[in-house]
């Protein structure tokens, strides 16, 4: 794949949006097995000895460049205020997941499917790399529905559902998970915080995610030559 465009997409905000959310369900999956049961049950129970069977796409390195571009586009439209809405399937996410450099640790990892106004994702996780966890030779095999929202400059991405190895997630977790903004830590980036910022909102309906720009004034300026945008 073009290495110029990987970079030239990196940094953009579901890069750093859907590994957040990721990888904040995997520390709160990990920190409460640590700290509500003994640690060799939990293992035995809750993971397994082998990596859970992902879905792959087939998309080709040219796809996925096309891809990169057709977000770098929108970034740069977003940024001179004159952005039309960014559609992105199933079939992108998982382009991303699978070409994108900022996706490396997800790659073989994750899987996300877009159904309805839900995403759903599944993850097959080696345990050395879960926080407060060490299981050397077993995984995390799970699968999570998610809703997803921007309002008002807000992300707010919740935990619907939870399966772990084929068994439904302990009420008293999803009571706990089911409050929480998983997208919290996404505007510690200033680059996601500054595009976020810059949208109107991000949907998930009939299967898609849509991202819509904020209309611009008609008195506002554009961008001033040289500004760093995003």
């Amino acid at each position: 794949m073009n290495s110029e465009h990987a970079n030239r997409g990196r940094g953009c905000f579901f890069y750093g949006c859907l590994a957040a959310v990721v990888i904040s369900i995997v520390a709160m999956i990990g920190g409460y097995l640590a700290i509500r049961h003994v640690l060799n049950q939990a293992l035995t129970k809750y993971t397994d000895t082998a990596p859970l069977v992902l879905p792959t796409v087939d998309a080709t390195p040219a796809e996925a460049d096309a891809l990169l571009e057709r977000v770098r586009v929108f970034k740069d439209a977003l940024t001179a205020g004159n952005a039309s809405p960014l559609v992105i399937g199933t079939r992108d996410l998982n382009t991303l997941i699978a070409f994108s450099p900022d996706f490396k640790d997800l790659k073989g990892k994750a899987y996300v499917s877009i159904e309805g106004d839900r995403l759903r994702g599944q993850i097959s996780l080696p345990l050395d790399q879960v926080p407060l966890l060490g299981g050397r030779g077993r995984y995390l095999n799970g699968e999570a529905s998610i809703k997803a929202s921007l309002e008002n400059g807000v992300l707010m991405v919740t935990l619907d559902a939870l399966r772990v190895k084929g068994q439904d997630a302990p009420a008293e977790l999803m009571a706990a998970l089911r409050k929480e903004n998983l997208a919290r830590d996404v505007y510690r980036n200033a680059d996601n915080a500054r595009i976020l910022s810059r949208l109107e909102s991000i949907t998930i309906q009939d299967g898609q995610l849509v991202i819509r720009p904020r209309s611009k004034p008609a008195d506002q300026p554009g961008p001033s030559p040289g500004s760093s945008g995003f």
